[in-house]
């Protein structure tokens, strides 16, 4: 069954819309951050900190660019210093990374210096991340992790918080239009013909899975898998006999790992009886503007992704076109035949079952 990448009313919200939508006149801008705490800020956010770790390529995509991101976690910078944003935005590397202490403890004295108009945080990790900040009087707001509920409502807010509305508004249409054309297809479907998925979310030095409830599993249910970790809890320890048991169809390797690819599975005697092994069905999540696996701007271009290659005969939408023209809207970036071929890791997923046909 052939599918539309986006059907005329979102490719107008989204596609249409100009690379950098000038900011809102500089009026109170305040909202209500996913904790239920009240923000007030005297206008539209213009230096900004994000301590969250996939807030910042967010907010580069919701801005148009670097000017107004102060400050963002070192691990999330350093996941971008080699790749697409890094390479697009060269005033990245001013952004101030020294803003935590260990993990996303805020440095509190660093981010007085630097006055931001608003800090965001964790807000499922405990008052311990938030309480300095706002003890120090500096204006936090906080986002709540793992549901596409809650993807969205980061969109929303930090759309807000810039004066960014059209963009964040285009950016949620997007979504909503591709799950639609994703689920009015997956979710007549029965369970024997769902292939199971394994996302590997560690592989050393520990194997680690995600379970039901997570943003992974939600993922790979839309796309039309079913989870065979399903049980367990989120990022749970795992040992090889349980994959055994479990026999996934289809292996994800995380991004979060450099230096994972499928070449190692498939080389590791463990495996080597494993379904998705044998039978070369184990990828690598893409990176773009940011890594696919964990919730993102790109994350319709990764749910159409997963489910060309759960459901080749199902779905057929030219994903190298659609990431060429998001990255227009999104980094107001155009990108050549080899700089998708490095999105989709084309070289690492070389061989594998279906990847002919993106590359």
């Amino acid at each position: 069954m052939a599918i539309s990448f986006l059907r005329r009313a979102a490719l107008a919200a989204l596609f249409l819309l100009p690379a950098a939508v000038p900011a809102a006149p500089a009026a109170p801008v305040a909202f209500v951050d996913m904790l239920g705490n009240p923000v007030s800020l005297a206008g539209p956010a213009r230096r900004v900190v994000t301590l969250p770790m996939p807030a910042g390529s967010l907010m580069i995509s919701l801005d148009g660019g670097v000017a107004h991101l102060a400050g963002m976690h070192p691990s999330a910078y350093a996941l971008m210093q080699g790749g697409l944003l890094a390479r697009l935005f060269p005033a990245l590397a001013q952004v101030r990374t020294d803003i935590t202490r260990s993990g996303f403890a805020p440095n509190v004295e660093t981010l007085l210096q630097m006055q931001p108009d608003l800090v965001w945080q964790w807000g499922h990790m405990g008052d311990d991340l938030i309480a300095p900040l706002r003890n120090a009087g500096l204006p936090v707001a906080a986002l709540v992790y793992g549901t596409e509920a809650r993807s969205r409502e980061w969109i929303r807010l930090m759309g807000l918080s810039l004066g960014q509305e059209t963009r964040a508004a285009a950016q949620l249409a997007w979504r909503e239009q591709v799950r639609g054309e994703i689920a009015a297809v997956t979710d007549r479907l029965p369970a024997d013909q769902r292939p199971g998925v394994l996302y590997l979310a560690r592989y050393a030095p520990q194997l680690r899975a995600s379970g039901a409830g997570t943003s992974f599993d939600d993922d790979i249910r839309l796309a039309g898998g079913r989870n065979v970790a399903a049980a367990i809890g989120s990022g749970q320890t795992i040992n090889i006999e349980q994959i055994m048991a479990w026999a996934p169809d289809v292996i994800l390797l995380n991004n979060f790992e450099p230096g994972l690819t499928p070449a190692m599975l498939y080389q590791d005697p463990l495996f080597a009886d494993i379904p998705a092994v044998r039978h070369h069905r184990v990828y690598k999540i893409p990176a773009g503007g940011y890594l696919w696996d964990p919730p993102s701007q790109e994350s319709p271009l990764y749910w159409q992704w997963l489910a060309l290659l759960l459901h080749p005969d199902r779905f057929d939408w030219p994903l190298r076109e659609h990431i060429a023209q998001a990255y227009g809207q999104l980094y107001g970036y155009q990108p050549d035949a080899r700089a998708i071929d490095a999105v989709l890791h084309v070289d690492q997923n070389h061989g594998a079952v279906g990847y002919d046909r993106l590359r």
